[in-house]
C-alpha cells in the first residue's frame, strides 16, 4: 500500500498541475519524483518477493513454484506483473550511470510506459484480496487513481493541445548568438493569453524532422507582444537541431512553467546571476524587474568572453539606468563566485532577492555562497532543467 501511495504521488508531482506548479516549480517538483520513485518502485517489488514467498511456504512448494501458485490464486496477477516490469525499466534507465549511456529520446519512451504500467497494476488492486475490493475503501482507492490519471490527461495532454491550437506559434527566425548558442523567434496569437512571466519557460515540439517526438523545456528570454524568444545551447541532439530549424514550423507547446519570476520578490535589491546560456531567463527577468522601484543587479558568469550573449539587450538597460551589469569572463579561479567574490563585486547581501540559473553546479555554488551572506533560503530562486 506504500509502495503504491508513493506511485500516485510521484505522478502527481508531475501532473504539471498549476496549483503545485505555482507554489514550487518545476524543478523542485521533479527533484522530488526522483527522490520518491526508488523508493515507490522497490516497495513493490518486495510485495511482490514476500506474495510469492508466502504461497510457496504455504503450498509446500519450491519459490518458484510459488508463482504459479500466485497466478492461479489471484485475478489481474498477470498484467500486474507485467505493469511491474515496465516500472522497473523505467527505474533502472533513470540510474545515473545508465541513463547516461542512453539517447534522450530511449529514455524518454522508457519512461511512458510507466504510465502503462501503473494502469495495468491498478486492476488486481481492486479485484484481488479485501484491501480494495469492495465498499468505501474501493471507491475511495479508485476515485484517488481517476484524480491523479485526470489531472495527467487534463493538463499533459488537452490543455497543452488547445493552447497550442489557438495560439499557433510558428518559427519566424533563428538568430545565431555564438558559435554554440542561438536564439528562435516564434509569433503566435494573442500571447498575452498565456499571462506568461519573466522568467518563465515552455516546454516546445517543434513539427520538424528529429523534434516532433517530445517536448523540450526552454525558458523564454524575450516576449515582445505575440511574439517569443529562446535561447539555446547546442547541448544535445535536440538543441542542436534548432540551429537548423526552417521558417515557418509549427511550434506545440505546454506551459507556461516556472516558479522563479517577479512574484517572489521581496526586499528592496533584486540579484541575478546567471552562467552560459542561463542568460536566457535571466534577461527576461532583468527587464521585467527594472519596473519595479529596487536596485537590479545582473551578473553574467561564462567561460569565453564570446560566450556572453545576449549582452547588448542587459548593456541597454544599464545605460538607462535601471540595473548594473557584471560580465564575468574566465576560469572558475578568476570568478569563483565564492562569498567572498560575491561580497566584494556586490557589497552588502542584506535586503537581497537572489536569482540564479546555470548548470547545477554554479547554481549550488551561488546558493551556498549567498546563505553564507545573509540570504535567508525563501530569497535565494534557482530553476535547473534536468527533466
Amino acid at each position: 500500500m506504500v509502495g503504491a501511495s508513493l506511485m500516485l504521488f510521484l505522478l502527481l508531482l508531475i501532473t504539471r498541475w498549476p496549483v503545485l506548479e505555482r507554489a514550487f516549480g518545476q524543478d523542485r517538483l521533479v527533484a522530488w519524483h526522483k527522490k520518491v520513485a526508488p523508493w515507490s518502485i522497490w516497495l513493490i517489488v518486495a510485495h511482490v518477493l514476500l506474495i510469492v514467498t508466502a504461497n510457496a511456504l504455504e503450498a509446500n512448494a519450491a519459490w518458484l513454484a510459488g508463482i504459479g501458485v500466485v497466478v492461479g490464486k489471484y485475478p489481474g496477477i498477470v498484467p500486474a506483473i507485467a505493469g511491474l516490469l515496465a516500472m522497473v525499466a523505467a527505474g533502472l534507465t533513470s540510474w545515473r550511470r545508465l541513463r547516461g549511456r542512453l539517447r534522450h529520446e530511449t529514455w524518454w519512451t522508457v519512461h511512458l510506459f510507466t504510465y502503462v504500467g501503473v494502469v495495468l497494476a491498478f486492476f488486481h488492486q481492486v479485484v484481488a484480496g479485501d484491501t480494495f475490493s469492495k465498499g468505501a475503501s474501493r471507491t475511495f482507492w479508485v476515485a484517488l487513481y481517476a484524480l491523479v490519471l485526470g489531472l495527467i490527461v487534463w493538463n499533459r495532454l488537452l490543455v497543452p493541445a488547445v493552447r497550442s491550437a489557438r495560439h499557433r506559434l510558428v518559427v519566424t527566425d533563428v538568430v545565431r548568438e555564438s558559435d554554440d548558442v542561438v536564439s528562435v523567434w516564434m509569433t503566435g496569437r494573442n500571447l498575452a493569453r498565456l499571462r506568461l512571466q519573466p522568467g518563465q519557460f515552455l516546454n516546445f515540439r517543434f513539427r520538424h524532422r528529429g523534434l516532433a517526438y517530445e517536448a523540450h523545456p526552454f525558458s523564454v528570454s524575450a516576449a515582445d507582444g505575440d511574439r517569443l524568444r529562446i535561447t539555446v545551447k547546442a547541448l544535445g541532439d535536440a538543441s542542436t537541431a534548432l540551429a537548423g530549424i526552417p521558417q515557418g514550423t509549427g511550434v506545440t507547446f505546454e506551459g507556461p512553467y516556472g516558479a522563479m519570476t517577479p512574484a517572489r520578490v521581496e526586499g528592496s535589491r533584486y540579484i541575478l546571476i546567471a552562467g552560459g546560456v542561463g542568460i536566457g531567463p535571466i534577461v527576461s527577468l532583468a527587464q521585467g524587474l527594472t519596473s519595479h522601484d529596487a536596485v537590479v543587479d545582473v551578473v553574467y558568469r561564462a567561460s569565453l568572453p564570446e560566450d556572453l550573449v545576449l549582452t547588448d539587450e542587459l548593456r541597454k538597460l544599464e545605460t538607462e539606468g535601471t540595473l548594473r551589469l557584471h560580465l564575468l569572463a574566465g576560469p572558475r579561479t578568476i570568478h569563483p563566485l565564492s562569498p567572498e567574490h560575491l561580497s566584494s563585486l556586490l557589497g552588502d547581501f542584506t535586503d537581497a532577492t537572489v536569482f540564479v540559473c546555470g548548470p547545477e553546479s554554479l547554481n549550488m555554488r551561488v546558493t551556498e555562497s549567498a546563505r553564507a551572506l545573509g540570504v535567508p533560503s525563501s530569497r535565494i530562486h534557482s530553476e535547473v532543467f534536468d527533466l
